[in-house]
Order: structure tokens, then sequence, then C-alpha cells
């Protein structure tokens, strides 16, 4: 099922109704598990497993990042036991990093990787791509972002969860787990494992945002695609305007159908009772790139600018180093984004601006 559609329509309206009706709190985080699995399988059933043991990954690893240094050893030991302990907490901090950027990349380069060791002409599949749509599991780069922040934030010193359900209700969430937005553990859990009951404006407010959310995507960013698709498959034969209007199309399509996505995640959140952060605020009437990025993506900013931006340095060596830091998140916001040159070259555009 898709977001949206009837489907999912009728799949959420099921999920709320029986929240709502569940009064345990345990209960209602296992039904968010359940519902998630449920959602995520009607889309990539093979990658449920490998979603789950992500999900157990990163909380054994949240839980080795909190183990205290050993307070038996004797007073005189006990500064060179802190420092054991910090070292061996930043060394858990780097392999859980690096266990989740090597898995996003390798996924996201698995066609770039394929075509180096096997030669097309062995393997004609990978020369057409038509089998990319199931060979990335979808939501795996909000996913690992989401994971990075958690054991950022635990490395940092905020509280690692001993509870697994509540941390896997966090992770597999359904209305954001495909597209977003980008949540830290804690203000998400501390909404999850409140006992609230069903307020009747953020009903209203969850209907109207997927309302809206569903013209964007369907009504708006659907058919402007159609124009879209047209243009850039007939580029030999389009005239100098027929470009232009192609390229304005494509990013009104991508702003919509983005927004819109996450319009119908906060609304469903909403009926939930959870409040999920704002991902854009009309980004294309900004008049710089750096008042654009703080409405475009607004949590994928945040990401960056908090766990990358701010530990190169941010602006604290001097201009040089700062334009060097601010080139670095760019490029790396661009592979982010997508894994063609393309994406690379659109980082450095803005890094530059």
């Amino acid at each position: 099922m898709t977001l949206p559609s009837i489907l999912y329509g009728l799949f959420l309206l099921s999920v709320v109704g029986l929240y709502w009706a569940i009064e345990r709190r345990s209960l209602r985080i296992w039904l968010v598990i359940v519902a998630s699995i449920v959602f995520y399988t009607s889309l990539q059933v093979h990658y449920v497993p490998l979603m789950l043991v992500l999900v157990g990954l990163n909380f054994w690893l949240g839980r080795v990042l909190t183990m205290p240094a050993d307070w038996r050893v004797p007073n005189e030991q006990w500064q060179m036991a802190e420092q054991a302990s910090y070292r061996r907490r930043r060394y858990w901090l780097a392999l859980g990093i690096a266990l989740n950027v090597l898995l996003l990349l390798g996924f996201k380069y698995i066609e770039t990787w394929l075509r180096l060791l096997v030669p097309s002409g062995l393997n004609p599949e990978i020369a057409d791509g038509s089998w990319l749509a199931i060979a990335f599991p979808l939501g795996l780069s909000f996913f690992t972002f989401e994971c990075i922040a958690y054991l950022v934030d635990v490395y940092r010193g905020a509280p690692a969860t001993r509870n697994l359900p509540e941390f896997a209700a966090y992770k597999l969430y359904f209305p954001k787990l495909i597209s977003g937005p980008i949540t830290r553990f804690h203000a998400f859990n501390s909404q999850l494992t409140t006992e609230a009951s069903l307020n009747f404006n953020w009903a209203v407010e969850g209907l109207w945002l997927i309302g809206i959310g569903a013209i964007k995507k369907v009504l708006i960013a659907d058919h402007i695609g159609t124009l879209v698709n047209l243009s850039f498959e007939n580029l030999p034969r389009a005239g100098s305007w027929d470009v232009w209007l192609a390229i304005f199309a494509y990013g009104l399509q991508l702003y919509l159908d983005f927004s819109g996505y996450v319009d119908v995640a906060r609304g469903s959140a909403l009926l939930m009772g959870i409040n999920l952060p704002q991902n854009f605020n009309f980004p294309y009437l900004t008049t710089s790139i750096a008042d654009f990025w703080r409405r475009w993506h607004i949590t994928l900013g945040d990401w960056l600018r908090n766990y990358l931006y701010f530990p190169l340095g941010g602006s604290r060596q001097g201009l040089a180093r700062t334009a060097l830091n601010l080139m670095i998140v760019m490029l790396i916001g661009g592979v982010w984004h997508g894994n063609s040159w393309g994406f690379v070259i659109w980082g450095g555009i803005h890094g530059v601006a």
C-alpha cells in the first residue's frame, strides 16, 4: 500500500480505531509495531528481516554506549578506568556509525558495484536497471540517519532506552518509515509513551493534512510528472522553452510530491496523538540558499547541521574552514539524495552558493 491511497486510508482507519480502543500503553506500542511490519510487508516483504535486525543491532549498540566504567577498580586506577571507558564508548560509536553508513552506501550504490564486477553482456538485467525497484530497501536512508542520530545522542549523554518494543515502535513507525520526516528517539518516545486521549483539534488538523497531502501528491504532482516524463523522453525534439518548462515543472513536482507525502504522514500521526516535525515551509519562496535549506527538508537540514556540520567544527575555525565544512555537508547531502553524479554536482552547487 502506498501513501496516499484508498487501501492506506482503510489501513490507517483500522489502526487508529484499535489504537484508541486499547487503553494499556504497552499494548498500543505493540499495535504500532505490528501495524508497521504489516505496512512494510505490503511494500517489500523480503526486507522485513533486515529492518528487524537493524532495530535490534542499534538498540544493542545504544545499550553498549551507556555501559559505565568498572567501579570495582582501586581509587588510584579510577582515572585510567574512566579514560578506557571513554575510548571504548568512542570505538562503539564509530563502529555503529560505520555499520549504518556502509549498509546505506552498499545498497544505494549496488548498481555501481555490480556494473564494475559483472560485465553487462553477461547479465543484461543489470544493464537495463529493471531490478532496481526491489534492490534498494524503501526508507533505508531515513532509517539509518535516525539510527545514527540516536547513537550520537546516547554518546553525548542522552539515556539509552532499555525497552526494545519502544525502540522498535520508534524505528518502524509506519507513517514516517518510508520518507520521513527524520525524528529523534527521545522526542518521539515521550509522545508515544504518554497516557494521552484523542484530541479533537489534532484529529481535525490530521485529517486536513491528509487531505492537503493527497491533493498535492495525487491531483497535482502526479499530473505534473506526466508532463515532465514526456518532456525528458523527447529532449531531441524539444525547444529551449520546452526544456525550461520541464525543468521548472520537475522542481515543482519534487516539492509537491515530497511535501504531500510528509503531510499525509504527519496527519496520520496526529490521529494517534503524535506530532511529527514539520519538513517544508514554502522553500521556493526564499531569497537565499541558506534560507532555502532552513525551509527545504527541514529535518534533514537539522540532521546535517547537528551531526555533521557542528562535529566538523561549524563556523568556529575561520572563514576558510567554514566554507570547507559547508561544502562537505552539501556534497554529502547531494549523495544522500541520489546515487548519480548529477546529485553530487547538485550538492556541490549548493555548497558553493
